[in-house]
């Protein structure tokens, strides 16, 4: 830790100013109270707080290594009174030597510093204390500090813990489905299977890399729920139709990687799955003020019973949003008849 009055120019004035104030006061004891003449007044306030100035700065190494959680009450209180005894030995003795060399042959001068060693002594016990006290309360909020960056910077890996879990999840679910329909359709279409399998692999490779980053521009999460809607469409045929209406300031704008692949996983399982009829799922995308909405809508059957899942989905979005952007309100999903709406808030703070 740097020393707290050489730290920069800022400190260096602090410091210099609080001794020109303590000189200042200094001299006014001495010539209004005491009626000392005016250059005793002066050198007498200039030599004794200049030296204390200069010797307490050789305090702070005796706070700073002996702080109060490094050993015994005792210890620490015993290195105090040594040093406290040796610079205030010091500070007398050369602030006497001094003034005396300067004043030689004013004996009623001297007779006065003489005299008023006690009084000074338990001044400059006092001033020990006061910049001992300065000095540990500096010790102690530059430890508060590093305690809150240690603390920060924990909580910084917890979160990004947190969320490679959550997108860990994102994978090996689609894996598992779309492996499924490879696997049936292996028997009954093996020129079909083959294309999903490419498509996967294309797929597959976006979500590696993906997953070294935290954010990816939108354009380039459509490109790949694109690939994940091929596959699909190689399992539904026409019963699976998607729209994208995004506007050209949309595609730009940073969003957590793989955020829509859960959206699109639910609206392909409550919505294709379980309807007899063709299935358009419609994404939108445009700005209101601080966020960007993405909107996605897909029709599905609300007399169907509702398939069971592992719980991946909507929870999963909802919990990097907050991990991400400390909010619990930007994701809004509700049911409008047969259609099922989506509305994700990207703050732009992000981008």
């Amino acid at each position: 830790m740097e020393h707290p009055v050489f730290r920069n120019l800022r400190s260096f004035i602090i410091y210099s100013g609080a001794w020109i104030t303590v000189m200042g006061i200094h001299f006014s004891v001495l010539f209004f109270f005491y009626g000392l003449p005016l250059k005793y007044s002066v050198a007498d306030s200039l030599v004794f707080n200049l030296i204390f100035a200069l010797a307490a700065t050789a305090l702070w190494f005796v706070v700073r290594y002996s702080p109060p959680r490094s050993g015994s009450v005792w210890n620490i209180l015993l290195n105090h009174l040594s040093s406290a005894a040796l610079i205030l030995v010091l500070w007398l003795g050369l602030s006497y030597l001094t003034l005396v060399t300067v004043f030689a042959d004013e004996t009623r001068y001297i007779g006065f510093m003489r005299d008023s060693i006690p009084w000074r002594t338990l001044i400059g016990l006092m001033f020990y204390l006061l910049t001992g006290l300065a000095y540990y309360l500096v010790v102690m909020y530059s430890d508060l500090q590093e305690r809150l960056r240690a603390e920060a910077r924990l909580n910084e890996l917890l979160k990004e813990s947190e969320l490679n879990v959550l997108k860990s999840q994102i994978n090996p679910h689609f894996l598992f489905n779309s492996l499924n329909s490879i696997s049936s359709l292996t028997i009954t279409n093996p020129e079909k299977a083959q294309e999903m399998v490419i498509r996967l692999s294309d797929f597959l490779r976006y979500s590696v890399s993906a997953n070294n980053n935290k954010f990816v521009p939108l354009e380039k999460e459509l490109e790949n729920i694109q690939r994940y809607l091929e596959i699909e469409k190689v399992r539904f045929g026409k019963k699976l139709e998607y729209v994208n209406n995004i506007e050209p300031g949309c595609q730009a704008v940073m969003i957590p990687a793989m955020l829509l692949q859960p959206l699109f996983e639910n609206a392909i399982k409550h919505g294709v799955y379980e309807s007899t009829g063709t299935v358009c799922i419609e994404t939108s995308c445009g700005t209101k003020p601080g966020v960007t909405v993405i909107t996605m809508v897909n029709d599905f059957d609300p007399e169907a019973p509702r398939r069971s899942g592992t719980g991946v989905g909507l929870a999963n979005i909802r919990e990097r949003m907050r991990l991400l952007y400390h909010r619990t309100d930007l994701l809004e999903a509700r049911v409008e008849g047969n259609k099922f709406r989506v509305n994700l808030k990207i703050p732009h703070q992000h981008e």
